[in-house]
């Protein structure tokens, strides 16, 4: 059984940070209007949710949010590039549903 990462808030939002500034330019602009929070965890077991109508909507949901829950990414990682690199998928799976993709259609 995997032994259960823990980390402080700041170290775990610097990773979020990072994986947010790692996401190319040319779709950073449409990512103005949407906030990212980090939250200690989620009831639903969840890694990330996102919550918005998408970056082809005319702006109904205003601002769109991306919330990345802490604990569960520190149930998944033995190591601390373990846990960047989930923060990181996760990061680009909720980005990917701010861009219209399904679930199915999502590579993580």
């Amino acid at each position: 059984m995997m032994s259960e990462m823990r980390v402080t808030m700041d170290r775990f939002e610097a990773a979020a940070r990072a994986a947010i500034d790692s996401i190319p330019d040319e779709f950073q602009g449409y990512l103005d209007n949407t906030q990212f929070v980090v939250a200690e965890s989620s009831a639903q077991g969840l890694m990330g949710l996102y919550e918005g109508g998408g970056a082809l909507t005319a702006g109904e949901w205003l601002p769109e949010r991306i919330t990345l829950y802490k604990r569960q990414h520190e149930q998944s990682a033995d190591t601390w590039d373990e846990l960047v690199e989930e923060v990181r998928r996760t990061i680009l799976h909720e980005v990917g549903h701010h861009f219209g993709m399904e679930e199915e259609e999502l590579p993580y």
